[in-house]
């Protein structure tokens, strides 16, 4: 289990966050409605994860994850966005954080996010993911994807092979074949570490490199 600082300027949410999380067996040692006092809490608790709610466009939120890993370079960072924000890949990257999750975020979501950052992986909201790679403009609309393949486009950044997606969905590995082969042609990609470079960049290390042809 981890040990964790939370920040959110919204009360209610904040002690919605800390009760998932105790309930989940982590241990949250501060929580701050000001993003300004999660560095001294970082530096102060040593946790190993902070999780902040955050609004993307504000002009602090580019240097935080700079801030925070200077304080503390074993630090996870997880944000949760406001849905309403506006954001594409390079804003994405420019975050630099561990984890991504959506504000509304569901219980189990959050829990699997807080597991995977703890165990060094990186971890993506699908529909952060659905929202990056759905054109804004409407004559592009075609190349939407549906929930399904967005959701199985999530799952392939975070490093699950197909017979593992198949498993976790409910479905054949045929099935999830077909998925990301659509995934690949909506986005005109070539490979998981292509889908992955286009969500989270650095994430693309840790996944294989196969052929489209291979899905």
């Amino acid at each position: 289990m981890s040990t964790l600082v939370l920040a959110d300027p919204r009360g209610v949410y904040l002690a919605g966050l800390g009760w998932v999380l105790r309930e989940a067996g982590h241990s949250v040692v501060a929580d701050c409605h000001r993003t300004i006092d999660v560095l001294p809490h970082v530096e102060r608790h040593r946790p190993d994860i902070a999780i902040i709610g955050l609004d993307i466009a504000d002009p602090q939120t580019a240097t935080l994850s700079f801030r925070l890993r200077a304080s503390n370079s074993a630090l996870g960072i997880i944000f949760i966005l406001q849905p309403k924000s506006e954001f594409d890949v390079e804003d994405i990257r420019e975050l630099d954080a561990d984890g991504l999750l959506l504000d509304g975020v569901s219980h189990r979501c959050l829990v699997e996010c807080v597991r995977a950052v703890g165990a060094s992986r990186k971890w993506i909201d699908h529909n952060i993911l659905q929202q990056l790679v759905t054109p804004r403009a409407p004559h592009h609309s075609a190349r939407t994807l549906t929930g399904r393949e967005a959701e199985v486009a999530s799952l392939v950044t975070r490093g699950l092979r197909n017979k593992s997606i198949a498993n976790q969905l409910h479905v054949s590995e045929g099935t999830v074949k077909m998925h990301l082969h659509h995934v690949y042609e909506k986005l005109h990609l070539g490979s998981r570490a292509e889908l992955a470079w286009a969500t989270l960049g650095e994430a693309a290390d840790h996944l294989g490199t196969g052929h489209k042809s291979g899905l």
